[in-house]
């Protein structure tokens, strides 16, 4: 195979007050003609340093300061920068993470791409013809040229930022997250067209993206980044079926899937390693791997051949390629979320209905011109019951109406109408769902950890708070105890570790269990959880999914919503799927998977990101 891009021992850092952040450390990779290779990496990770390198778009504070990228044969990094402009669109284009801050907001799309076309010369009729061209390729309508960017959805900012990077028919594009922030089902759209793009022009892709299970979908090629490092490098194969990193392997058990039906989930314990001034001479990977021994901390491993096309940066394959790491055992502590002894409700086997809502409806009065308001039905004639000690999954897409019936039944909005009952009282008073009471009974975990808590308070003052206020312990010995319980229950431990932290010095995750440590605090009957993994990595939100069917056998009853029915499969006992404000099928999830009655589920079902299917 040809290669068309040469990435050569690159290292790429950024300059600090305290010393210099190496986000990139001696990545090696090519991307070989007519192919899809996907960079596949949590957050900070280095994934989107490595493209901005590359694409010769790095500012400072960021720095490349070794390596060679390679592309026709030249050395990118060393091109003036009048010959980088000639290379970027021409030869290679960059799609970036976000769409908005690749499009001008106060340009309309078709003079946006005819500026992109007069850089290289084309202008005219001859502009107007290409521009249809990749329009089409898009599946966007011409009319979008006359639009500004606030006036189309994300799924179509995309795509428009995509047929810009197509303008001057490059031999590589490399697009930078290119689903994130966008509907389930518009993103595994996104993703058959990218494919058919790609099969179309026979040009080489390269994405890079959070997301194993939408890559495996849609690569030829992975290449498995960890710590500024390319671990792996595989066929989707190659990796999906026999991975030779351990990192590799707990990323795909982190993965729930519809096909490959998982009785538990791997989360990976511990944090990423921060890289300041040098590189350690060990395995990035030493202190969260479970298979890890002496020599992994005694000497870094290099990226090495372990099988025909298959690379792997670790000890345990490079001295026995035979070796099958799903066969090796995994300590619990990678699987299990069972910690401290906080009892939720001790009558967990009552079936009994604690929370139940009829008919709620919420209406918004959207402006219409100038004057005139109209109605939008967000939530529109609701009804469901919560059993005691069940999982009840809401699912649906962006914009119906998910969200709202949260915020309802926390009491942070007011219903139009309806009635909603705690334990048989009714509740449907907005000024009754904010009282103490109900809020002792009835709690809420937010869709984004880094908003939902204070900044300017620690750890420990978002736990002793509720207690407090809810009057849940006599004494301070009490308090102190009850925080290091709460804290163990969730999986923050010790808990000594964290009592003093802020938000700003907790991982995603960390901050994640924070805040459900807030909410179990007072011990409720009935969780929210909204949409509480979505902005989390994958193993990250293993752990998270864990945690909730932990509270499940504690005896807590827990509304899950969310957009992703896989996740369902694993946490829910049942399921209701909502679109445009109304409930269009419910029942057991498994039921439901496998025989969808309505249109809107089966689409659903069919845009789950899954390892094991491919577009």
């Amino acid at each position: 195979m040809n290669s068309v891009l040469s990435v050569k021992n690159l290292v790429v850092g950024y300059y600090a007050p305290f010393g210099v952040v190496l986000a990139v450390t001696g990545a090696s990779f090519d991307v070989y003609e007519n192919e899809i290779f996907a960079i596949v990496g949590e957050s900070g990770s280095g994934k989107s340093t490595l493209a901005s390198a590359i694409y010769g778009v790095l500012k400072f504070p960021g720095k490349v300061f070794f390596g060679e990228v390679i592309f026709n044969g030249r050395d990118i990094l060393k091109l003036s920068y009048d010959d980088i402009r000639e290379v970027r669109m021409k030869e290679i284009s960059l799609v970036p993470q976000y769409a908005m801050d690749a499009l001008n907001p106060v340009m309309k799309i078709g003079d946006f791409m005819r500026r992109a076309l007069e850089e290289h010369g084309i202008i005219g009729s001859e502009a107007d013809k290409v521009i249809k061209e990749k329009l089409e390729l898009v599946r966007l309508p011409s009319s979008v040229l006359n639009m500004y960017p606030h006036e189309l959805s994300g799924g179509m900012r995309q795509r428009a930022v995509i047929a810009t990077s197509l303008l001057l028919d490059p031999k590589l594009v490399i697009l930078d997250e290119p689903t994130t922030g966008l509907d389930v089902i518009v993103q595994y759209n996104m993703l058959k067209d990218i494919k058919e793009i790609q099969r179309k022009l026979g040009i080489s892709i390269m994405i890079i993206s959070h997301d194993l299970p939408l890559m495996m979908m849609i690569a030829d090629r992975v290449g498995i980044m960890y710590g500024g490092e390319i671990v792996e490098i595989g066929s989707r194969d190659q990796i999906l079926n026999s991975p030779k990193h351990p990192y590799s392997l707990l990323l795909l058990k982190s993965v729930p899937s519809l096909i490959n039906v998982r009785d538990k989930l791997f989360a990976i314990p511990g944090n990423p390693p921060v890289l300041v001034n040098n590189v350690p001479n060990s395995c990035r990977f030493y202190d969260r791997c479970p298979f890890h021994f002496e020599t992994c901390k005694m000497e870094r491993p290099r990226l090495l051949n372990v099988n025909g096309s298959h690379f792997s940066r670790c000890y345990i394959p490079q001295q026995n390629n035979s070796v099958d790491l799903n066969s090796l055992p995994v300590p619990p502590e990678y699987y299990s979320e069972e910690g401290g002894s906080l009892k939720v409700e001790t009558e967990s086997n009552d079936a009994s209905i604690i929370l139940r809502v009829e008919n709620l409806t919420k209406v918004f009065m959207v402006s219409k011109g100038l004057v005139s308001k109209e109605p939008l039905y967000a939530v529109n004639g609701v009804s469901f019951q919560l059993k005691k000690g069940k999982i009840i999954a809401l699912v649906g897409g962006s914009g119906h109406g998910k969200s709202t019936i949260a915020r309802v039944l926390a009491g942070i909005e007011e219903q139009t109408s309806g009635k909603i009952y705690l334990e048989d009282k009714d509740f449907s008073s907005t000024s009754k769902r904010r009282s103490i009471y109900y809020r002792s009974r009835v709690q809420m975990i937010f869709q984004d950890p880094y908003s939902s808590l204070d900044p300017r308070h620690t750890v420990k003052w978002h736990i002793e708070r509720p207690l407090l206020l809810h009057k849940k312990v006599r004494n301070k010995s009490e308090l102190e105890s009850k925080i290091g319980e709460i804290l163990k229950t969730v999986g923050l431990k010790p808990p000594e570790k964290y009592l003093g932290k802020y938000p700003h010095e907790l991982s995603g995750g960390e901050r994640q269990r924070v805040a459900i440590a807030r909410a179990i605090s007072v011990e409720p009957k009935v969780l929210i959880a909204d949409e509480p993994v979505s902005m989390l990595d994958a193993s990250v939100r293993a752990g998270i999914l864990n945690l909730l069917k932990n509270f499940k056998k504690l005896g807590m009853s827990i509304l899950y919503i969310t957009h992703d029915i896989a996740t369902v499969s694993y946490v829910a006992d049942e399921m209701m799927v909502i679109y445009k404000g109304k409930i269009v099928e419910s029942g057991n999830v498994w039921d439901i998977v496998k025989n969808p009655n309505h249109e809107y589920t089966k689409e659903l079902i069919s845009a789950v990101p899954d390892p094991y299917k491919r577009i």
